[in-house]
């Protein structure tokens, strides 16, 4: 043993990251050389599974780092993935009769640290401090998430479920928009001061910050005040000095263009995107100051009630005209649609339009990935003039694509196709014009999304019949067999 702590610490180090978590938790009892060496590692990456019912795991941590502040510089990746059950069903799409309770959780002590978090919290100096201890008092999950985050000046990854960015969700048929200056919401406040305050408030400034991923809306009912839901938290994020990857999404501006909170922000190093709900209008403002993007994943997810600007229509034109500005740096592109089946309190189904096409992207020449639902890739139509049937799918595709990914989210009852139908355009485009329109390409995946449909039992092997007699390899996905929760 005495030999191998004599070894340069940078071997030690490498010898020590190959340890499982557990066996190095007690491998750093063994001695006080042990422990100072296994120590950077057990705080490099914290991976919580989280309850919100339980937030003891995170206030135990957040005491721990304010005991020994030191222990905070070794602290690069925070991940708290959801582990409620009732949870975890919202990221297939929320049900009236699904609900998240609010909880109780015993509240926290002196033994806890709670001195000394509410003397930290009041000599920032903000505005929400009294609120933030308020929320604390009360065993808050989202304050003491937020309150953690503060004391991690080297956090480079952050990533987060739901448990952790909304507050509880009642099984009601009635709902609200959420308000963006919401009761919660402290990571985003978080982050806000972190870039706009100026301030000697003596919060993480996330210098080093390159990642972070949340969850949201939850559809139907986006519930009462998500966290980040605050045009400004997205942004305060794209001001982040060496952000590369944010994957979640914000509410709209009352309107376009949207007033930037200071300068426009300038994310030299982002090059990995992925909103959901945001507008086009309000995407093509935040594009055109990410010029090294190389991947965008963009859902338009319709919440029917929720703002003037969310609407059951996506214009295909406009998203085309949003991305021109990453056109030359773009290599992997997600489109994606989502809607609110039900009215809230009714029974009336929303459907969604298209208006437009795709067509542009066919000059997107650096593009090799790339992911649309069929109804938006299928020749351009019109519910009142009829369909143009001069135009093919492969018209939508960028030119150099290497794998395409269809999914069959879409549903409209001013959509001309079914799902067969679908697959012969596909088939027309596999066999007659692939090689020359899209030359590169290997692979097609099929991603079937649809929850009920009784095509989906049957499409497997009608998919697979449309690449006989192609080299091109195929996949077929279906959303019911992944655990998006544990993705986070």
């Amino acid at each position: 043993m005495a030999a191998f702590l004599n070894c340069p610490t940078e071997l030690v180090d490498s010898i020590l990251e190959q340890v499982l978590f557990r066996d190095l938790a007690a491998l750093s009892l063994a001695s006080k050389k042990l422990h100072e060496f296994a120590t950077p590692q057990l705080y490099s990456d914290i991976d919580l599974s989280i309850h919100q019912g339980n937030p003891r795991p995170i206030i135990n941590l957040t005491r721990s780092i304010f005991n020994n502040p030191e222990l905070a510089k070794h602290v690069k990746s925070v991940r708290l993935r959801d582990g409620d059950e009732k949870i975890q069903k919202l990221y297939r799409g929320y049900s009236y009769d699904e609900s998240v309770p609010k909880v109780s959780p015993p509240r926290p002590t002196d033994e806890d640290g709670m001195p000394e978090f509410i003397e930290f919290i009041k000599n920032t100096g903000l505005s929400y401090a009294h609120l933030w201890i308020d929320k604390l008092r009360i065993a808050d999950f989202n304050a003491f998430v937020a309150l953690l985050l503060s004391r991690l000046p080297a956090l480079k990854s952050f990533r987060v479920g739901y448990a952790a960015v909304v507050p509880y969700i009642e099984r009601s048929g009635q709902r609200n928009p959420p308000n963006i200056a919401g009761e919660n919401q402290f990571l985003g406040k978080l982050f806000q001061s972190a870039v706009f305050n100026t301030s000697n408030h003596g919060l993480s400034r996330f210098q080093h910050l390159e990642e972070i991923s949340f969850p949201g809306p939850i559809s139907v009912n986006p519930g009462k005040n998500p966290d980040f839901c605050n045009p400004c938290d997205m942004v305060a994020l794209l001001s982040l000095p060496s952000i590369r990857s944010i994957r979640g999404w914000c509410w709209n501006p009352p309107s376009f263009p949207f007033t930037w909170p200071t300068a426009p922000p300038d994310p030299v190093h982002l090059t990995s995107l992925a909103l959901s709900y945001v507008h086009v209008d309000f995407l093509a403002q935040i594009l055109a100051t990410t010029r090294a993007l190389k991947t965008l994943y963009w859902k338009w997810k319709w919440i029917r009630d929720t703002h003037p600007l969310n609407t059951d229509t996506i214009d295909l034109n406009r998203f085309v005209e949003a991305v021109q500005p990453i056109r030359d740096a773009l290599e992997d592109l997600t489109i994606g649609l989502e809607f609110d089946d039900m009215s809230w309190g009714g029974i009336e189904p929303g459907m969604m339009k298209a208006l437009g096409t795709l067509h542009g992207l066919e000059g997107f020449g650096n593009i090799k990935r790339f992911q649309a639902p069929l109804g938006i890739l299928l020749p351009d139509w019109n519910w009142n003039v009829g369909i143009d049937p001069a135009r093919r799918l492969e018209d939508s595709l960028p030119c150099n694509v290497e794998v395409v990914t269809v999914t069959d989210a879409f549903m409209s009852d001013y959509y001309a196709y079914d799902e067969y139908e679908e697959l012969d355009f596909v088939r027309a485009w596999l066999l007659e014009t692939a090689s020359t329109r899209t030359p590169r390409l290997k692979e097609v995946c099929y991603y079937l999304d649809r929850n009920a449909s009784e095509f989906e039992e049957k499409s497997c092997e009608p998919i697979k019949q449309i690449f006989e007699g192609t080299n091109v390899s195929y996949r077929i996905i279906k959303a019911r067999d992944e655990k998006p929760w544990e993705a986070v």
